[in-house]
């Protein structure tokens, strides 16, 4: 019996350690963050600091002990503290770089995620990492401290982002309501959809095109 009671006051003493030592732990990149928290799905929070294109953003992760603490005012050397986050579900339009042309409407993607996200505190559910390294997620955030918005949703329902269906694609369990959400957005002809035929190619084909 002493020994059982032993094993549980040792038990208990472990668990408080880790939840403390989780509210200080700072993930500075998608690389900090463990196989155990994408596989498990914990949530975490943090504030945008950049929005690269339509469906990837910069997150300066901020846990509990730390969630007053601004995050820093440089941008220079960002990809060294902050996590890169691609928005499950969605393939934006490409924006232009390493010389290939930009797509049409992705810099009206980017800045319509900007204009949601940017500065603004997040709620991160990790999904899977991918081949570059970033963390696949469920981004969510509050809108007028009130209502609750999911990005993907967003951009899907603006027709600036089309349902990603290539490997290794996560809906979250949302799968059909996101193919509703790309379809009334093309019923409607909003964003990508109302782009004359022959001007707009999915993101997939541009990127295998512009191999």
């Amino acid at each position: 019996a002493i020994y059982g009671q032993t094993a549980l006051y040792l038990g208990i003493g472990a668990g408080i350690s880790f939840g403390i030592y989780m509210m200080f732990k700072r993930y500075q990149t998608s690389a900090d963050i463990p196989e155990s928290v994408v596989k498990s799905q914990r949530k975490f929070y943090g504030i945008v600091m950049d929005v690269s294109d339509g469906d990837t953003i910069r997150v300066y992760h901020t846990p509990l002990i730390q969630w007053f603490s601004p995050p820093p005012q440089k941008k220079r050397g960002i990809s060294n503290f902050t996590i890169s986050v691609r928005l499950s579900a969605v393939d934006a339009p490409e924006v232009s770089h390493f010389g290939k042309p930009a797509q049409p409407l992705s810099k009206e993607a980017k800045d319509y995620l900007a204009s949601q996200v940017l500065g603004k505190r997040v709620s991160i559910k990790p999904l899977s990492k991918d081949q570059y390294g970033r963390l696949v997620a469920t981004v969510s955030y509050r809108q007028m401290l009130v209502f609750k918005k999911n990005a993907a949703h967003e951009m899907l329902k603006q027709g600036l982002a089309q349902l990603y269906r290539g490997g290794g694609a996560q809906y979250d369990g949302e799968k059909e309501l996101l193919e509703s959400l790309e379809a009334n957005a093309k019923m409607a002809k909003r964003g990508i959809w109302g782009l004359k035929k022959g001007q707009y190619e999915s993101p997939a084909e541009y990127k295998r095109k512009h191999k």
